[in-house]
């Protein structure tokens, strides 16, 4: 029987087709099937979609390590098959699936025995009946027109002119639609060139089953610049630079406008950080011209100009108070199917409380001739119940994480008793049903966990408070809950909140992106992490990541400030080539691949904060294996406050010089961790390593 979300049911039809239109969102977590042969469990037979990308799902086998699935056009399997494996029970077809009737099944793999086939199941990938023909030579208003025309007669399809190129100048978006189902957007290989540096290419609110494909995006002018340092001047603080060729003028009136943080890159690889500098720089508007040179002074940050050399790169991002390229926000099943991007003003795909997406093929790039690609994420998500597929996709030249997967801590307004909370609006997402926990960051652990929510009451504004959530929720818990909420007329409760990051929080449980998937992409020259996750039952698997300045891939909650979190559970790692990463200061403590959980603590009375590591063992099940880590410095693998960890079958090579202010240098590090199998893995010989393996305060590791 499958177990369906409750706050699922309102998107449910009458029909099959809608039955599995409407169920994409919900986690099948039947109980593991004893036997060899998988049972399918999602789509039900004969289900019809639009999405060219459903999401296939099966409960667990008993002790299966990998799952093998078929798709075909037939029940012999032997027409146009999609034969492929993936370690968790849900697939989707990587390159999408072209209308017509499909047959699937699936058989559980242990280790080199492939078990007996399930039954095989049909669906159906419906074709558009309704095409809608943007011409060549369409104008801003002609195109919006048609697509809200098409929207408005949805399901129905858009497709743009074969190899045009649009030059547009939208206000915000190219693109706003709420509340579409069944819509596909065929960019069919025509570029868009937005010509306003702040705008986005489109937004989608509580929308269903909506797939953008095909699209070029560039911009012009860039919603950043590049230039080359000419000189540097510590004394004053100052730096001088000349715009590369193609770059828009450190002092344009956007740059200024939107002017937000920088970073120097290496002379010589486009992309790339320099190993020297830091993560975030922030220099002054304050510019003063001289020709075709501009001088930037750094009021803070002098110390930080000693990275700086004549002939580095220098990007200024241009990013405040711009747009998402592909931005969805409370919405269902959407996919991104082999769009190309050159440049974005923020983030790339922004996912906002949206379930089971796809990103697929998608290509996020430095343009040849330029040193740079986009201001922000490449995939950003918050907050959903089925996680992002995300497949065959290429980033580089990001000015932040690759792919990042998180929750955010919902501010408490106040605990009015031991079964009801009162909750902040902001960044709420729970319902009837939700599991959530009451977290405590100066303590970095729980005081309250596995609390199920009984109701949710809106509450307006009273003398009090602002408008907020009343959460009843059993069982109770008797702990006091630490907020300092002082209403403020006017102004949110977020804001009115001192120091909300200091202070309980509540993480929802349920919205943890369930059965997420990040494989087979290509993530290089990333300002930060390639892959930060908080999220279960999952996996990051086959991906190459080259130079990225932080962690390749890290398990890690952010509790200072942004209340990004929390823990994660159940999530595989393996076989990810990684060369190369880790090498900027900000990275000290950590590793190529690193698992940590951390709390706020401050050492002058709360005047500053800082993140230190947590004894709460808080990551569980956490399995590292048949990586391959070369020219890694001062830890390759590191795994801290965690428990049920297996690291086994990876191969470390190739240390570099440290050059992150610490004297070790660990192929496999582990603090805090239990109940952990370290065996099998290949440490290549080097000098410059202290230790293959080192532990501090673990119990029970095997080795």
């Amino acid at each position: 029987m499958i177990k369906i979300s409750l706050c699922l049911l309102r998107s449910f039809g009458f029909s099959m087709t809608m039955i599995f239109l409407g169920l994409s969102s919900c986690v099948c977590k039947g109980n593991p099937n004893a036997e060899n042969r998988a049972i399918l469990t999602f789509p039900p037979q004969g289900a019809k979609t639009y999405s060219p990308a459903p999401s296939l799902r099966w409960n667990r086998v008993e002790g299966a390590e990998d799952y093998r699935v078929q798709v075909a056009k037939d029940a012999a399997f032997s027409v146009d098959v999609l034969d492929d494996r993936t370690p968790i029970t849900r697939f989707v077809a990587p390159k999408g699936l072209a209308p017509g009737k499909y047959f699937w099944r699936v058989a559980a793999i242990k280790g080199k025995q492939t078990g007996e086939f399930s039954e095989v199941l049909t669906f159906t990938v419906l074709e558009h009946g309704k095409i809608f023909s943007v011409p060549a030579d369409a104008d801003l208003a002609t195109m919006q027109g048609i697509v809200a025309k098409a929207a408005a007669e949805s399901p129905a399809k858009v497709v743009f002119a074969a190899g045009a190129e649009y030059r547009v100048a939208p206000a915000g978006h190219l693109f706003e639609l709420s509340k579409v189902s069944d819509l596909e957007i065929d960019g069919n290989g025509a570029s868009f060139v937005i010509t306003n540096p702040t705008a986005g290419f489109i937004q989608l609110n509580q929308c269903d089953r909506v797939t953008i494909r095909n699209v070029v995006i560039d911009y012009d002018p860039l919603p950043f610049s590049v230039g080359t340092v000419q000189t540097v001047d510590l004394k004053a603080g100052t730096f001088t630079l000349k715009a590369d060729p193609g770059m828009a003028e450190f002092d344009a009136p956007f740059m200024l406008k939107s002017w937000s943080f920088g970073m120097l890159l290496d002379s010589k690889t486009p992309g790339r950080i320099k190993t020297s500098s830091y993560l975030v720089l922030s220099p002054s508007t304050n510019l003063t011209r001289n020709g075709d040179l501009v001088t930037i002074p750094f009021p803070v940050e002098t110390n930080r100009l000693a990275a700086f050399a004549p002939g580095d790169k220098y990007v200024q991002f241009a990013r405040n108070n711009t747009h998402e390229l592909f931005g969805g926000d409370h919405s269902n099943e959407l996919v991104f199917l082999n769009n190309t991007s050159y440049a974005a003003p923020a983030g790339h795909y922004i996912l906002l409380y949206s379930s089971d997406a796809k990103v697929l093929g998608c290509k996020e790039l430095i343009r040849p001739g330029r040193w740079f690609g986009g201001n922000a994420d490449g995939v950003h998500v918050r907050s959903s119940e089925i996680g992002p597929w995300v497949e065959g996709c290429t980033f580089e030249g990001l000015g932040d994480d690759s792919v990042a997967i998180y929750s955010k801590g919902i501010v408490i307004l106040e605990k009015t008793s031991d079964t009801t909370l009162r909750l902040d609006n902001g960044f709420f997402t729970l319902h009837p049903g939700s599991s959530f926990l009451v977290f405590d960051p100066q303590a970095g652990a729980p005081v309250a966990e596995n609390l199920i929510v009984k109701s949710v009451t809106d509450v307006p504004e009273s003398e009090r408070f602002p408008a907020h959530k009343l959460v009843e929720f059993s069982p109770g818990f008797s702990a006091d809950v630490v907020s300092e909420f002082t209403k403020t007329p006017g102004v949110s409760a977020e804001n009115g909140i001192k120091d909300g990051w200091r202070h309980f929080q509540v993480f929802d449980r349920t919205a943890q992106h369930h059965q997420f998937i990040i494989r087979r992409n290509v993530m290089k020259q990333i300002r930060r992490y390639g892959s930060i996750i908080r999220a279960e039952d999952g996996a990051v698997e086959e991906n190459e990541f080259v130079q990225t300045s932080n962690s390749a891939i890290t398990l890690q909650n952010e509790p200072y400030f942004w209340r990004n979190g929390l823990h994660s559970k159940n999530i595989l790692i393996q076989n990810n080539t990684i060369r190369d990463c880790n090498f900027i200061s900000e990275s000290k403590n950590t590793g190529s691949i690193s698992v940590l959980f951390r709390r706020i603590s401050s050492d002058d009375q709360g005047k500053k904060w800082k993140d230190i590591l947590s004894q709460w063992q808080a990551h569980q099940d956490i399995t590292i294996r048949n990586n391959t880590i070369s020219q890694w410095q001062q830890r390759a693998i590191s795994v801290q406050s965690a428990g049920k960890v297996v690291i086994t079958g990876n191969r470390i090579e190739k240390p570099l010089t440290n050059t992150l202010g610490t004297d070790t240098q660990y192929g496999i590090y582990l603090e805090n961790v239990s109940d952990a199998k370290v065996m099998g893995n290949t440490v290549e010989p080097s000098p410059l390593l202290t230790e293959d393996i080192k532990e501090v305060s673990c119990q029970r590791v095997q080795r």
